[in-house]
C-alpha cells in the first residue's frame, strides 16, 4: 500500500494532538460542512448580489453531489488500524473527501469570479488547512484529501467558464421543464440520504432563483430586521419539515423545501415589505 492510502500520514499529523488542537482542528473542519455553507450563501444572497450567490451555491451543491457519487462508485472504507484517533462520527465512504473538495470548489470558484491575488492565496490556504483538519481527525487517507481537492479545483475552473458564456432559457415553461428533469434526476441518482440533502437543496436553489428571475424581483440588500425575521422563518421550515420524516424521499422534499424558502419567499416576502413602506 502507497503513504498516500496508508495511515502513517494521518498518525504523522496525530503526532502533535493536544486537547486545545483537537477544538481548532474541529473549527477548521467544520469551514467545510453544511451550516457553514448555507450561512454564507444565505447571507450572501439576502445582503450582497443575488446572482452571484446563486451560481457559487450552484457550484457547491453539483461539487458535493458529484463526490457523493464518486463515494458510492469507489466505496473505499474510512481509515482505521492501531493507534489511530478517530474524532468525528462519519457517514459514508472515505474517498474522495466531502470537505477537502467542496471547500477547494467554493474558494477558488470565489478566486476565479474576483480574479483578486490575495483570494487565490486565501483559496489556497483554507483548502490546505481543511485537507489538514480531516487528517488529523482520522476520517481521510491522504489520497482521499488530494483527489478531493484537485476535483474541487477543476470543478470550480469548469464553472468559471461555463457562467462566462451568455445563455438564456427561451422561456419560463422551458426553465420550469428544465428544472423538473434536473430535479428528477438528483432524486434517482441519489446514492444516499446525505446526498438525497444536497440533491433537495440544489432543486430548491434552482426553482428559487428562476421563479426570482421570472417575476423580476429586484436584487437589493436586505435590512438586518428582515434578515433576522428570514432566519427565523428558515428555521421554522428546517424544523417544520421533520414532520415529513426521515426517508430518502422525506429528506429531499425537506431540504427542497428549505432552500426554496430562503431563495424565492423571503426575496418576495421583503419585496413586498419595502413596496408596502413607501406608500
Amino acid at each position: 500500500m502507497s503513504v498516500f492510502g496508508s495511515l502513517k500520514p494521518l498518525l504523522v499529523v496525530q503526532g502533535f494532538s493536544h486537547p486545545f488542537l483537537d477544538v481548532v482542528m474541529r473549527g477548521i473542519s467544520a469551514l467545510g460542512g453544511e451550516f457553514f455553507y448555507f450561512a454564507v450563501l444565505v447571507f450572501l444572497y439576502w445582503r450582497v448580489e443575488r446572482k452571484f450567490a446563486f451560481r457559487l451555491a450552484t457550484v457547491v451543491l453539483v461539487s458535493l453531489f458529484l463526490n457523493f457519487l464518486g463515494k458510492n462508485f469507489w466505496a473505499l472504507p474510512r481509515p482505521q488500524g492501531e493507534g489511530l484517533r478517530v474524532l468525528e462520527l462519519t457517514e459514508d465512504f472515505s474517498f474522495p473527501s466531502g470537505h477537502a473538495q467542496s471547500v477547494s470548489s467554493f474558494w477558488f470558484f470565489l478566486a476565479f469570479s474576483l480574479r483578486k491575488i490575495p483570494w487565490y492565496v486565501v483559496a489556497g490556504i483554507l483548502t490546505i488547512l481543511v485537507s489538514l483538519s480531516r487528517l488529523y481527525l482520522g476520517v481521510h487517507y491522504l489520497q482521499d484529501v488530494l483527489a478531493g481537492a484537485g476535483l474541487g479545483f477543476v470543478i470550480a475552473l469548469a464553472f468559471t467558464s461555463i457562467f462566462s458564456c451568455q445563455f438564456r432559457l427561451a422561456s419560463f415553461r422551458k426553465g420550469l421543464i428544465l428544472w423538473a428533469l434536473v430535479s428528477g434526476g438528483l432524486f434517482l441518482l441519489a446514492p444516499s440520504g446525505l446526498a438525497m440533502r444536497v440533491g433537495g437543496s440544489l432543486s430548491g436553489v434552482l426553482l428559487g432563483y428562476l421563479l426570482v428571475v421570472q417575476l423580476k424581483i429586484p436584487d437589493f440588500s436586505l435590512s438586518y430586521g428582515i434578515l433576522c425575521g428570514g432566519a427565523v422563518g428558515v428555521v421554522l421550515v428546517y424544523l417544520g419539515g421533520r414532520v415529513f420524516g426521515s426517508t430518502q424521499t422525506a429528506l429531499f422534499l425537506r431540504y427542497f423545501l428549505l432552500n426554496w424558502f430562503a431563495t424565492f419567499v423571503v426575496p418576495l416576502g421583503a419585496y413586498h415589505w419595502k413596496e408596502r413602506q413607501r406608500r
